[in-house]
């Protein structure tokens, strides 16, 4: 007996005194209930690190959300001494632990019901509990104590010793030399011997009592408790359940849905969210167009904290998303927000070499230097490098070459970093908080760091605007600054104090931010950063975008002028304050200017020009071009109104000097920035249409036009793309090979596929009766004709073209549009009857490029096979390389058909 059996079986004799026969059959079925999960708490707490790592993964997928049945189960795989299932001498306790889970599922449905029930029900609960008390289990049937274990201090653990007469507890100590406790945790003492039993059992004081009934949220390990003798429930956050793993060898973890991940340690107590976890994961799991991401952002805005959450998450789920998750570091230092400081990180990683053997050991037990494990890996892989820009500039380009070798059905890559122009792939900015997310980010980390700190005057000065203005400014918004105000204001225990210090002036941060800023730029971009040192003085950041041009020499090159201004924009390097200035950001960063323009003797990437030029524009630096015009509108998209942004770009279009050139640049711009960013397609459609008649033979217009259609997707859209492109080359315009094969690539796919699709429309027509057979039989030829149209106009021409050209001296996105053209080509020699040039195309491409590019004209050169050999029975799924899953996906196809064929 013991002081929560004691509680109930007291509850149980009053209600059946008092004649309350349907709360008391709920009080047996709680009393029973409860031998269930103290029973798993004892077997779970001895035996749980006895499991093999199968028996572990079984039993943590059972856990999360478990029936009564699953509690026996799990129960039954943790008895691995047969303490109580195998005991022959316990049959009768098993037998009545077998019969409850029917019991309850007919006759009660799950958790505790307070409804009118039948004497019959009490009795079938009397007999189940009487066989368990009459196997005379020790832990159950001897009086026992449950201790309550509060904390420790010095060498003594302190808490609360409960009685089994269920209403004595006194105060409990017992020295460390008896045995390690874990703090906030309840034990069976039994005959001198302690037993843990949380975390399925829990107090809270002398008369809450409860037993476990899920995990609602593994990754915070929240647990959801059924409260015991009265009616109630409480979710509690269960540290050690976070970490629920089948095997750690020090070096790499299986977690609990069998993901194996690297050991490292986070950098953050609990994570507190900024805002961009989600579309990480939304990256990882349903993107299917890029292997890698750029996760990007300003230093300490919380990158690496962020990605470190999402492996949790991903560890976490209860479905696998990847086999293995490698998370790398480069980050050679860290800022210490307890103390303030810069510190080294001595473990860093430094080289392509080394990112290959570190991967090849965690999935294969062995480093080696070998790329192709990697590579050819079948399962789902996931890379994670953090602070990219710390990699010399030689072994950033060699992992950049390595990614872009990887398979997107085998990987994917995350890169975190500071720097602008190092993010390739997918981007994910991540960016300072707001105001009010700054005061909910120090709320949420006092809670982490300080959950004793007495927050009841804080709560009252959060809500002046002048201080949470203040804690903004001095913080910037930023995690880590926010953080360490955090810590700074546990010390000081008052606001207006800790307000004093300006913790992102200090040199420790401002060196942290910023000394390696000018590392993180392009070549051209470091020419601008110190040309704007000669423009602006300390006492006015300001400067005028013209003459920053002019100094730099773009006045002829806008786009990488704009690229330059945007990279050091995204940087909080500058913003913009009107049309024509700009402004640097701080005082610390124009330093910063003025200190690298002084190292500049002997950079190679200075521009001695600049210095020339400033001269002649020392006096007098009001410039003005309509490319500036431009780069302004462009800048406006990040913080200007639709309509403001529209008007500077209307401005520039509808202005007489401006060149033709500038004008579709700007209406593109537009169209991107109203289709894209704001959704708005008919707005964007009339824009088109608007200027159709005046740029219909400019290809960038063009390309633009039919690409905005084609992405639209309707079949009246579709077809106007088509048109586009039709119109455009039957003007016979002057374009260089790459263009020429780009558009002729991209007509034939377009015009391909809608042929194709409305095929197969027509083919449903026919089958569900919508059309008679006539109809379908004269629509039908009609597209016939269209099939050898495309085949002997557009098709032929491109398969001519590119016959004997190399097709690898091409751009990608040009090698890209040429390929998905003859693709589509292939598809229409087989439906006009033409496979032998179909073949011709398809051995080209397969003798002639790499490997990746083979997939699709192997399938089509089987699918002509397959037409001309039909006796062959060729399979056009099969690859040429069988693995384990498709061979069994193959004998399942087999199997399906084959009990097909017996119906």
């Amino acid at each position: 007996m013991n002081y929560i059996l004691s509680q109930i079986n007291r509850k149980i004799e009053y209600l059946e005194s008092a004649g309350k026969k349907n709360e008391a059959r709920v009080h047996y079925q709680a009393k029973f209930e409860f031998i269930l999960n103290f029973i798993l708490g004892y077997l779970w707490n001895k035996n749980w690190h006895s499991l093999t790592p199968d028996d572990k993964e079984y039993v943590i997928n059972c856990i999360l959300k478990p029936s009564i049945g699953s509690i026996i189960a799990i129960s039954r795989k943790l008895d691995v001494g047969s303490e109580f299932f195998g005991n022959r001498k316990l049959k009768k306790f098993y037998t009545a632990i077998d019969e409850y889970p029917n019991l309850r599922n007919e006759r009660i449905g799950h958790g505790f019901s307070f409804e009118d029930d039948t004497d019959d029900m009490i009795s079938n609960f009397q007999s189940l509990i009487s066989k368990i008390e009459e196997a005379d289990i020790d832990i159950l049937a001897l009086d026992c104590d449950i201790v309550f274990v509060e904390h420790s201090k010095g060498d003594i653990y302190f808490g609360t010793n409960f009685k089994p007469d269920g209403a004595t507890y006194i105060a409990w100590t017992c020295p460390k030399q008896v045995q390690a406790f874990e703090s906030n945790s309840l034990y069976l003492l039994k005959q001198g011997k302690y037993f843990r039993i949380s975390p399925f059992i829990h107090m809270e004081g002398e008369n809450d009592l409860f037993i476990f009934c899920s995990i609602e949220d593994k990754l915070i390990g929240r647990v959801k408790y059924n409260k015991l003798i009265r009616t109630g429930r409480q979710y509690v956050d269960i540290p050690e359940l976070q970490t629920l793993n089948i095997s750690n060898d020090g070096h790499k973890i299986r977690t609990s849905n069998g993901t194996v991940i690297n050991s490292y340690q986070n950098n953050y107590k609990k994570y507190i969210d900024v805002g961009i976890s989600n579309k990480i994961l939304s990256f990882l799991t349903n993107n299917k167009s890029s292997v890698f991401a750029t996760l990007w952002g300003h230093g300490g805005v919380g990158k690496t904290a962020s990605i470190q959450h999402v492996c949790e998450i991903l560890t976490n789920k209860q479905g696998k998303e990847f086999d293995y998750i490698v998370f790398l570091s480069a980050k050679d230092r860290f800022y210490n927000y307890y103390q303030g400081e810069i510190q080294r990180i001595e473990e860093s990683i430094l080289t392509l070499d080394q990112i290959i053997n570190y991967i090849n050991n965690i999935l294969s037990n062995y480093s080696s230097p070998e790329i192709d494990p990697i590579l050819n890996f079948s399962g789902k892989l996931l890379i994670v490098i953090d602070d990219l820009e710390t990699f010399s500039k030689v072994e950033k380009d060699n992992i950049t070459s390595f990614i872009k070798k990887l398979n997107i059905n085998h990987h994917k890559v995350i890169i975190t970093t500071r720097a602008a122009t190092l993010v390739t792939g997918e981007e994910i900015q991540t960016k300072e908080l707001g105001e009010d997310e700054t005061i909910k980010f120090l709320e949420s980390a006092l809670q982490n760091e300080i959950p004793d700190f007495n927050s009841s005057s804080l709560k009252k000065d959060l809500k002046n605007s002048d201080f949470r203005k203040r804690i903004y400014e001095i913080t910037s918004g930023r995690p880590l600054f926010i953080l360490q105000f955090t810590i700074l204001l546990g010390q000081k225990s008052n606001l207006n104090e800790t307000l004093i210090d300006d913790i992102k002036s200090t040199e420790a941060a401002k060196n942290f931010l910023y000394d390696r800023i000018y590392n993180y730029l392009s070549p051209v971009a470091k020419n601008m950063f110190l040309a704007i040192s000669l423009l602006v003085t300390e006492d006015d950041l300001s400067g005028l975008v013209d003459s920053l041009k002019f100094v730099l020499n773009k006045e002829d090159n806008d786009e990488e002028f704009q690229n330059c201004l945007n990279e050091l924009i995204k940087l909080k390097i500058l913003v913009l304050e009107d049309k024509e200035f700009y402004k640097v950001y701080s005082p610390e960063i124009y330093k910063y200017m003025k200190f690298f323009y002084e190292k500049k003797d002997g950079d190679t990437d200075y521009d001695s020009v600049i210095t020339t030029r400033f001269v002649q524009i020392s006096a007098n630096r009001d410039l003005d071009t309509e490319l500036a015009l431009l780069e302004t509108a462009d800048a406006s998209k990040m913080f200007s109104s639709e309509e403001d942004v529209e008007n500077k770009y209307r401005f520039i279009i509808n202005r007489d000097k401006t060149t033709e050139r500038t004008k579709i640049k700007a209406i593109l711009n537009l169209a991107n920035y109203l289709f894209t960013f704001k959704g708005k397609e008919d707005k964007t459609n009339k824009l088109f249409t608007d200027f159709y008649h005046k740029f219909n033979t400019k290809q960038e217009f063009v390309k633009a036009y039919a690409t905005f259609c084609w992405t639209v997707g309707t079949f009246e859209k579709k077809l106007k793309a088509i048109e586009i492109l039709k119109n455009f080359l039957e003007t016979k315009p002057q374009l260089d090979t790459e263009a020429y094969y780009d558009f002729l690539g991209t007509l034939i796919t377009y015009s391909s596929i809608q042929l194709i699709n409305e095929r197969e429309e027509l083919k449903d027509a026919v089958r569900f009766g919508e059309i008679s057979k006539e109809e379908y039989a004269y629509s039908h030829q009609l597209q016939k004709d269209r099939f050898y149209q495309i085949y002997s106009t557009i098709g032929m021409r491109l398969f001519k073209k590119t016959r004997d050209f190399d097709l690898m001296y091409l751009s990608p996105n040009c090698r890209n549009a040429v390929l998905n053209g003859l693709t589509h080509f292939v598809e229409i020699c087989i439906r006009v009857n033409k496979r032998e040039i179909g073949k011709e195309v398809c051995n080209k491409i397969i003798s002639e490029l790499p490997e990746n590019y083979h997939h699709p004209f192997i399938f089509r050169i089987k699918k002509i096979e397959m037409i001309e050999h039909p006796e062959r029975k060729i399979d056009l799924f099969r690859s040429n390389t069988e693995t384990a899953i498709g061979s069994k996906l193959k004998q399942a196809m087999f199997d399906k058909r084959k009990k097909e064929a017996k119906k």
